[in-house]
């Protein structure tokens, strides 16, 4: 009888001593970092055409776009970052059905992309400008556009403003003429009187105009009415927050140190970072 009551006062003890080590052990993994790094996966789109935003040299993806996302994602190791390139429209579409996290192609500023997307800070400073012949003295704003032919693709910020130029000047319009071409034929075309202006940002003119030759064309700058000449990564809406934070922690934190301007000199042959005070805010 008194082995029988001292084998249930041990069994009655033993899980309470138990749950004790159990409890003390939880506590213990919980005050140690875990020793595998949980990353999660970001994908980000590009068109891979765009060069020097981005494009294939020698079978590897790069460009000013997408060096500095890899710079950035170099101080996040809370992420994997998985580029994929597809077309150009493609990137939109994308970040408004949620199948890519980020989009990066030189993606300006406007109204309509503001409210449909999350922008990051500024990783560039590229306004829009107008190229057209050496002879064309008469294109100098948008509101000179009528009669224009004007050769774009579809999407881009460039065929936006002719698009609303044309809406707001409905008995002067420009003609515009959408084109698979990418803008070094565009280019050429514009040269042999095929098409008129190509609205476009000034370092992939300032590029193709001088590493292709085009001597019988010019650039002229240009302001509209709420232009904003920052370039930036889009993310879409229904990112975490927490991503897009991160990611802008990240360009300030290369903007200082120097490494984005290293990327600058390196794919667009200069400094064409956005002024302090836009990265500071």
């Amino acid at each position: 009888m008194k082995k029988r009551f001292l084998v249930g006062i041990f069994a009655l003890v033993l899980p309470v001593v138990i749950a004790g080590c159990g409890s003390k052990a939880a506590e213990d993994s919980a005050s140690q970092p875990d020793k595998e790094t949980k990353q999660t996966t970001v994908v980000a789109s590009t068109s891979g055409v765009s060069n020097p935003f981005s494009y294939d040299k020698d079978g590897k993806l790069t460009g000013y776009d997408v060096e500095v996302l890899r710079a950035i994602f170099e101080g996040l190791p809370q992420y994997k970052l998985d580029i994929q390139v597809i077309e150009f429209e493609g990137i939109l579409n994308g970040l408004d059905n949620g199948r890519y996290q980020m989009g990066v192609n030189n993606f300006s500023s406007n109204a309509e992309r503001r409210e449909k997307y999350n922008f990051s800070l500024p990783i560039i400073e590229n306004a829009n400008v107008f190229v057209v012949r050496k002879d064309d003295e008469k294109l100098k704003s948008i509101n000179d556009l009528a009669g224009y032919k004007a050769v774009t693709e579809v999407g881009n910020s460039g065929a936006t403003l002719l698009e609303n130029y044309n809406q707001e000047h409905p008995n002067a319009q420009a003609e515009i003429l959408y084109t698979d071409e990418n803008f070094v034929k565009q280019f050429e075309g514009i040269e042999a009187g095929k098409y008129d202006v190509r609205i476009i940002s000034r370092v992939s003119a300032e590029k193709a105009i001088k590493e292709h030759g085009f001597t019988n064309l010019k650039i002229v700058p240009f302001s509209s009415e709420n232009s904003d000449p920052g370039s930036y990564i889009l993310f879409s809406k229904s990112t975490d927050s927490s991503l897009l934070d991160a990611v802008n922690k990240r360009i300030k934190e290369i903007y200082e140190d120097g490494t984005l301007l290293k990327i600058s000199e390196e794919q667009l042959g200069g400094n064409y970072l956005p002024k302090k005070e836009l990265i500071e805010g």
